[in-house]
């Protein structure tokens, strides 16, 4: 009897994992297109106006920083780079543009295009 109890236990903890996994998961991926679309928006003010913009690329680092970092590219080529922060209902806490330093080379963006 102790052999089935001990079974069960071990089939529901594995359940349980599951359903936090598929909820985590779908919660990161609405993160995800919220960060684009606000990285989006920044970049269309900022920069191009009436061109049509796609998300090349969104990260999340693994260790330190808590933004997204997005690579936005416009329909001529040309790539622009921002960080964006948010809270925790998917708002816009702080927005880094760092455009300007990648493309002279002072910066680093270690998200992959």
């Amino acid at each position: 009897m102790k052999r089935y109890r001990l079974g069960y236990l071990i089939l529901l903890i594995i359940i349980i994992g599951a359903v936090i996994a598929i909820i985590n998961g779908h919660s990161e991926r609405q993160n995800k297109q919220a960060a684009g679309s606000l990285g989006m928006d920044y970049v269309r003010k900022k920069y191009v106006e009436n061109d049509p913009l796609k998300v090349n690329a969104i990260c999340k680092p693994l260790f330190g920083g808590s933004g997204y970092q997005v690579v936005i590219k416009d329909s001529r080529g040309e790539s622009y780079y921002v960080i964006v922060v948010l809270g925790s209902k998917r708002n816009l806490v702080t927005m880094n543009d760092l455009t300007k330093d990648v493309r002279e080379g002072k910066s680093i963006f270690p998200c992959r295009q």
